[in-house]
Order: C-alpha cells, then structure tokens, then sequence
C-alpha cells in the first residue's frame, strides 16, 4: 500500500490530474479584468476628504426628510471600521433644485468615533428652500 501511494505522489499520475483541473479554472478568466474604481463614496452629497478614510469608515444611505414648517432633515449613519477611536469633522450645506447654496456652510464639527462603533451625523435646514445638501468628511488632524 505504501508503494502504491508514494507512485501516486511522486509519478506522473498527479501531474494528470492537477494540470486539466487548473486549465478549466483558468479558462473560466476570460475577458478584460476590471480596474478597482477610484468611487470615494456611493453617495454623491457626501465628500471624503482622502482616499484612505473609505477604508476606515462606511457610510449608509443618508436619511433625508422633511420636518416642521418644510426644512430638510438629515441623517447620515458613519461606522468606524477600525479597532481604535477615530475623530472625523464634518461641514455641512444645504443647496436649492438648481444646485445653489441657500444658507452659509455650517463651519466644522467634530464626531468622535470609538473603535467599531456606530454614531450618526444629523442636521436640518433653517428654511424650506433647502432640496438637496452636501456634506465634507475629514479626518481631525
């Protein structure tokens, strides 16, 4: 039995079978690869400041509404993927249907996030104008 085996290992017979294995796995690759997209967020009111921090933060889908007399309410869940505290800033501005600016930047606000924690970023207009928002994210330096 022992000799059978090591025939098996060190003859041809497992050269036979590993190589037409390999040439179906490699046949199965065919067409041009694709190059990872340089696509810093899903979202196109959400601007982060580098490329590194889409690696150490996730964004989910922001939740838009309307509230009291018609202002724009948002809300942006942001996850820390790392194992340490992160501390991020953000700046914010609300826009009207033609993409206009309607009120001033907010300035920048810091969020702190413990490591694999979970905050949200929240604001709301000051008037009803306000259709659409854009939001800068930055790593506090």
């Amino acid at each position: 039995m022992r000799t059978l085996v090591r025939i098996v290992y060190h003859g041809g017979i497992m050269r036979w079978l590993v190589a037409p294995a390999l040439m179906l796995v490699l046949a199965g690759c065919q067409g041009p690869v694709t190059p990872n997209q340089d696509v810093l967020t899903a979202y196109p009111q959400i601007h982060l400041a580098s490329y590194s921090l889409q690696r150490k933060i996730a964004l989910q889908e922001p939740v838009v509404s309307r509230v009291g007399d018609g202002q724009l309410d948002i809300v942006v869940p942001v996850r820390n993927l790392l194992n340490h505290s992160l501390y991020l800033e953000y700046q914010y501005r609300f826009l009207n249907q033609q993409g206009v600016q309607v009120e001033e930047s907010s300035g920048w606000n810091t969020l702190r996030l413990p490591a694999y924690s979970m905050q949200q970023i929240h604001f709301t207009s000051l008037t009803a104008q306000a259709n659409n928002f854009d939001l800068d994210i930055r790593r506090l330096r």
